[in-house]
């Protein structure tokens, strides 16, 4: 794999030596994503996918984009942005493919719009540009007021959706059907103990308004008086973090619900092994969110939303249950069914751990996306 690009701490180096230097016919492709100090879901898809690529025809190198780490001025964070410019046209001209990793939000939109105008239209470069997140009220604005700026701006050569109703969404706005693939994020299968426990519930995610912290806490909240052992594990930290914690203690939650932090590595995995149902009650304009592959793949069955790229992978009533509500009433009746019905909780758990790993597995799907960079580069 190829040496990496960076921002500010992470300086582009000079010595970007490749395979390709030995080997003519390797093609070299650019991945622009977020610095590994940024916590979310690119940064932990790449850090996957970076750990597992191994590829004879594509090398990857990575040009970290935005910030680094903690809160910056808005002087500051335009002052990176420029500094990513200048970089990006210093390296551009190696690269047979740039690969793009936005979410439909404002923000991303503009900025990364930005860096795909510099690569395709200023330096003629193959591109893909892999929608992770989607935002519905920018979907519909640009529906209404935007499709040919937007199709102008992103006139890539491949895209990459995690959801059927995004490519639908795209292909109205006058892309090409062909050229719109469905992907997944991925999760790392780790030794499976058979410690789970369909008592202890998991909430893994960024505490943020709108994935459903607060009502995860009120559902099991709800079921603590019909299920004195149970036990919620609250893993993550966000925004929200000092108004969770506040309604735990006012509660007197302190004895069912445990706050973890953000957890990764084998922290992470110890955590998914221990605990049996996944609760995801969101509402937030989510891609394919990585959180319910992680716990697919270690068996949990998962309770949440048929919002985004999740109906294309949980299905009711076999991998879990979707509740079209936000009221956590109907979350709490789902649970206790499966808390309720050892032989159905079991069933799933075990249907879960095969289906992630035939399908989202890093492994496999490092596999699927050598041969989609490959094909981008040679077509």
């Amino acid at each position: 794999m190829g040496t990496t690009c960076g921002t500010d701490s992470d300086p582009v180096q000079t010595d970007m030596t490749t395979l390709s230097e030995t080997n003519p016919k390797r093609h070299q492709a650019l991945v622009l994503c977020p610095h590994p100090q940024v916590k979310g879901g690119v940064t932990s898809y790449y850090s996957l996918v970076r750990k597992q690529y191994g590829s004879g025809r594509v090398d990857l190198d990575f040009f970290h984009v935005g910030r680094d780490s903690g809160i910056i001025s808005p002087v500051r964070r335009c002052t990176l942005a420029l500094a990513d410019i200048w970089k990006l046209f210093s390296v551009l001209p190696k690269y047979d493919l740039v690969i793009l990793n936005p979410s439909l939000d404002l923000k991303s939109v503009i900025r990364d719009g930005m860096y795909h105008f510099i690569a395709k239209r200023l330096f003629r470069k193959r591109t893909l540009v892999f929608f992770h997140g989607w935002n519905d009220a920018v979907a519909t604005r640009i529906t209404a007021h935007g499709t040919w700026l937007f199709r102008k701006t992103f006139n890539f050569d491949r895209g990459v959706v995690l959801a059927s109703r995004f490519k639908e969404i795209l292909v109205a706005w006058g892309f090409d059907p062909e050229s719109i693939g469905l992907e997944t994020t991925v999760y790392e299968e780790s030794p499976h103990e058979g410690r789970n426990n369909p008592f202890n519930v998991l909430f893994l995610s960024r505490f943020a308004r709108g994935k459903g912290c607060l009502e995860t806490i009120q559902v099991v909240e709800m079921l603590s008086e019909r299920f004195p052992d149970i036990k919620l594990y609250m893993a993550g930290d966000g925004e929200m973090a000092a108004e969770l914690r506040d309604y735990v203690v006012r509660k007197k939650l302190d004895g069912i619900v445990e706050f973890t932090g953000w957890v990764d590595d084998e922290a992470k995995k110890e955590l998914l092994n221990k605990c049996g149902i996944m609760l995801f009650p969101t509402s937030y304009g989510e891609g394919m969110p990585l959180c319910i592959l992680e716990g697919m793949g270690m068996g949990l069955a998962i309770v949440t939303r048929p919002v985004a790229g999740i109906s294309d992978v949980v299905s009711d009533g076999v991998h879990g249950f979707l509740v079209a509500s936000l009221d956590p009433r109907e979350f709490a009746a789902k649970v206790a069914e499966l808390i309720d019905d050892g032989p159905l909780w079991r069933r799933i758990s075990e249907g879960n751990r095969r289906r992630a790993r035939a399908l989202y597995e890093v492994r496999n799907v490092v596999k699927r996306l050598e041969e989609l960079y490959y094909n981008t580069c040679s077509f």
